[in-house]
């Protein structure tokens, strides 16, 4: 059974979730971190919900290397390149 994770809303991810294209996963992640952004300066400045937007989008940009590397793993040439 694959793992399951909570994220920022407080939903249950499966991880074996459908592929998502990369600019759907980016932009993904840019909301998350918008969100935290928010959650860290709106009144409220609630720092638990920031820090679980930003798992969430440090999640997203794995997702986004591992679609890379297993891209990359099976011949085709990959987009993504490591610094």
């Amino acid at each position: 059974m694959a793992p399951k994770r909570k994220d920022a809303a407080g939903k249950t991810h499966d991880r074996s979730m459908p592929t998502l294209s990369l600019s759907q996963l980016c932009s993904e992640a840019a909301d998350h971190v918008a969100r935290a952004r928010f959650a860290l300066f709106d009144e409220s400045y609630d720092a638990d919900r920031a820090l679980l937007h930003l798992d969430e989008a440090i999640f997203c940009l794995k997702r986004i290397l591992a679609q890379g590397r297993s891209t990359s793993g099976s011949g085709a040439r990959s987009g993504l390149r490591s610094a």
